[in-house]
């Protein structure tokens, strides 16, 4: 009585679904309708005629849904062409290719601004559309790419315009930021033709913007050290003189920050991700070829500078003006010498040199700096251990953007349906660990090792029989329903081993042309199983594997996809033997797109895995090992995000001690290196606990930014600890001249990397755009505990440097 009344139920259920062909009149009734819905979700076998077009919260005691989506299939082919349904699998997939590519631009051209036109947020007043269309997304983020590199050209003009009023000059300005540009292609030479290093990562490309913020602060160094030497009456006898000092002087300090820098940025090559290695070595590359260029080309230009342009306003950036006589040198020396009086220097100078340096010389002021930034370090330490990695899923464009929107809710307000495309996680039997000998992705981005296969296996009978028992509890335990998609109430697995053993019973099941002129319900429902002539004799697999991949699958629901087509990752077979066996399983939470989180992947992986050792532990009729994959890269992913974790630690931690040893060999003085440091380390945890109170967590773009942290933050508190290493008198007077000879050259450089990352506030890729709030918030941390902060501590302590065999207090 029992089943007469399922079969009745379901024979009136299916006489109501194979009416929805959206043809004819909209139903009226709302109600009825989705009372029908949230009834019919609750069944495994009836739920995908309704599933995927309701939210999560969709239910019999809540029949209302805020999301709702639907599929437009495009057609095809958009040209006319012969074809002659006889095609290869080969020619199939070139004829496949070029639809998609015809359609892709079809849908491009006609319908894609309509469609962004639909996505705005005033273009219904009751409902909000959005769009994902897998096959243009390349051309949308490619858009977007370009649009958020424009805006590195509003950088680079402040850049320009920040030189120039700084160097008062337009051909030192054009000449600087050349210098910074040509950084670029030299570096690049250098990395693929010198290093020979091919893997060129996209991480690369904010070396534009490192080479922009510390290139302008080497000019802003080296161009104020010559405007100071105007007031060193002893250096002014000739230009040659005066150069040399000049010279010596910046040369030193930007040789330290240099190789602090590059050193921080090397320590990328700790980690085994060959992204970071090659944006390491790349940036480190680059700020070596900038320093190079500063102490040479740029050098040259000043000098040219000096004989014709300066104190020309009028002559313009590269008219031809004579050499002034006489020389810029000469009127300076004659300047002091005639001078009683203390020559002014420019106001902001001046600013540094008497308010700055007297506002730290002050003790109340010390100990009001000391108790504002002890009680900011304590907050940012807390905020810092508040720190997790991501629970979500990561995104790649502003929350706002409609594509990024109709990502962000397929992902979070969906169930898994149906219809939805699953990760497809692979168990392979005859495979083993992939032999990585000889593998560098720097080198050869295309080498990924040599597949290893396994001797012990053999394709058997009894390892054919156990292979579909395995596919077969799979599908029916109910123990995985929340871990592998289910279609029809079964679970999703795609198991070419039993369509195998259905076409070597009973070959006329399978057609060539169409599935339709076959038999798959013999196929489907496993009535072969039960002869005793389905399993294959391994000797007779040369005959018959050749006409068993050419015929049409009788699974999925294209009715064209031939068996090779449909397993072309799961089937091993290379023409003469077997070389391994896989079966995949289409994951119920993961999908081949997302960038998921890892504590979600690594709870699915942990799953699949205790499958594979499950069935390791077992009694085997399949020698030899099984491995489990997927090959999407998800499990990559999530392996790679433990390691940015672990690197982005490691990177910060490596980055200081680095630090603390380049300043401790060039100024052979511990305390201003030790100082230093913890200058450094406060402005890595500053900026860790900002990004906790911005909301951020720790994904692969906040690692890789944390494992940098180092690079970026030396340079302010470098160029003053050796500015104060080489003053002369006691700490006060030490102090006076490390922020009169730095002060403006620093508070440059800062203002430059600030307004420099502003526009990438703007970028709609949010590496980018966090990369720009990162970069401000480094810098300005930077400046402000090296002003501030190692000042402090050096004027309050008052530790003597060694001169000689003397102490200077």
């Amino acid at each position: 009585e029992d089943r007469m009344w399922v079969m009745e139920l379901g024979n009136n259920i299916t006489a109501i679904t194979s009416k929805w062909d959206m043809k004819g009149p909209l139903v009226s009734n709302f109600t009825q309708v989705t009372e029908l819905a949230s009834l019919l979700i609750q069944v495994d076998l009836f739920k995908g005629t309704v599933d995927f077009g309701f939210d999560n919260d969709f239910s019999a005691e809540n029949p209302v849904s805020q999301y709702s989506r639907g599929i437009v299939f495009w057609g095809g082919p958009l040209d006319e062409r012969n074809t002659t349904g006889q095609e290869d699998d080969e020619e199939a997939d070139e004829l496949e290719e070029s639809d998609g590519k015809l359609r892709k631009e079809f849908i491009k051209s006609e319908y894609l601004a309509g469609m962004e036109k639909q996505s705005e947020e005033d273009a219904h007043s009751g409902v909000n559309t959005y769009y994902f269309m897998t096959a243009i997304i390349g051309d949308v983020i490619l858009g977007i790419v370009t649009q958020d590199a424009l805006l590195a050209l509003f950088s680079l003009a402040f850049v320009f315009f920040w030189l120039r009023i700084n160097t008062r000059s337009w051909f030192l300005a054009y000449i600087g930021l050349l210098e910074i540009f040509f950084s670029i292609p030299i570096a690049w030479f250098i990395f693929t033709v010198v290093f020979q290093i091919e893997y060129f990562a996209t991480l690369n490309s904010l070396a534009l913007f490192v080479v922009a913020a510390i290139g302008a602060d080497d000019i802003f160094i080296f161009m104020d050290a010559y405007k100071q030497s105007q007031y060193h009456v002893e250096i002014l006898d000739d230009l040659e003189t005066r150069m040399s000092w000049v010279y010596r002087r910046t040369g030193t300090a930007m040789a330290i920050t240099s190789a602090t820098t590059c050193a921080a940025f090397l320590c990328t090559l700790i980690t085994p991700l060959s992204g970071l290695q090659s944006f390491g070595i790349f940036a480190a590359v680059v700020i070596f070829i900038d320093y190079v260029l500063v102490m040479t080309l740029f050098c040259t230009s000043v000098i040219i500078y000096h004989n014709r342009y300066e104190n020309r306003a009028a002559c313009g950036c590269c008219c031809p003006c004579g050499t002034i006589q006489p020389s810029n040198t000469e009127q300076a020396k004659l300047v002091l010498e005639q001078s009683d009086e203390e020559i002014q220097r420019d106001r902001v100078s001046e600013f540094f040199r008497n308010k700055v340096s007297g506002f730290i010389q002050t003790p109340l002021y010390r100990l009001a700096v000391g108790v504002v930034f002890l009680t900011w370090l304590s907050i940012a330490i807390w905020q810092a251990s508040l720190l997790e990695s991501t629970k979500e899923s990561e995104q790649f464009l502003d929350e706002n953007h409609p594509l990024q929107k109709s990502i962000t809710i397929l992902n979070k307000q969906f169930p898994t349906a149906d219809d939805d495309l699953g990760l497809k996680v692979y168990y392979a039997w005859g495979l083993n660990e992939v032999d990585r000998k000889g593998v560098n992705r720097l080198l050869d981005p295309d080498f990924f090792g040599e597949p290893q296969y396994d001797s012990w296996f053999e394709f058997t009978p009894e390892c054919q029989g156990e292979i579909i028992e395995f596919c077969d509890e799979m599908r029916a335990d109910p123990k995985y329903k929340d871990l592998i998609k289910r279609k029809d109430g079964l679970g999703s697995v795609f198991c070419w081993v039993e369509e195998l053993a259905a076409f070597n019973a009973n070959p006329g099941a399978y057609s060539r042309k169409d599935r339709n002129q076959g038999d798959c319900n013999y196929v489907k429902q496993g009535t072969w199983k039960n002869g005793t002539d389905w399993q294959v004799d391994p000797a007779n697999l040369s005959t018959i594997m050749p006409e068993f991949m050419a015929q049409k699958t009788c699974f999925g629901d294209d009715l064209t996809e031939t068996i090779s087509g449909r397993y072309s990752n799961e089937i091993g077979w290379d023409g003469n033997h077997m070389k391994y066996v896989a079966v995949s399983l289409e994951s119920k939470e993961l999908d081949p797109f997302g960038l998921d989180a890892e504590s979600l992947t690594r709870r699915e992986y942990d799953q699949f895995i205790e499958i594979r050792d499950k069935y390791l532990d077992s009694t085997r009729q399949c020698l030899g090992n099984v491995i489990t994959t997927d090959l999407d890269e998800k499990f990559v992913f999530m392996n790679n995000q433990a390691i940015y974790v672990k690197t982005a630690i490691q990177s910060s931690v490596l980055g200081v001690v680095i630090a603390f040893v380049v300043l401790l060999i060039s100024t052979r003085v511990f305390h201003l290196a030790f100082f230093a440091s913890l200058s450094i380390t406060a402005v890595l945890l500053s900026v860790v606990g900002t990004m906790v109170m911005l909301g951020w967590s720790l994904g692969s773009i906040e690692s890789t930014l944390i494992g940098i942290i180092a690079g970026f933050s030396v340079d302010y508190v470098v160029h003053l600890a050796h500015a104060y290493e080489i003053a002369s008198g006691d700490t006060y007077s030490r102090v006076t001249e490390a922020f009169s000879d730095l002060g403006i050259s620093v508070f440059n450089g800062m203002v430059t990397s600030v307004v420099a990352s502003i526009p990438l506030f703007f970028c709609q890729l949010q590496f980018f755009a966090k990369f720009g709030t990162f970069l401000c918030l480094t810098i300005a941390y930077s400046w402000i505990f090296a002003n501030f902060g190692f000042m402090s501590v050096l004027a309050q302590l008052k530790i003597p440097l060694k001169k000689g065999k003397r102490f200077q207090p």
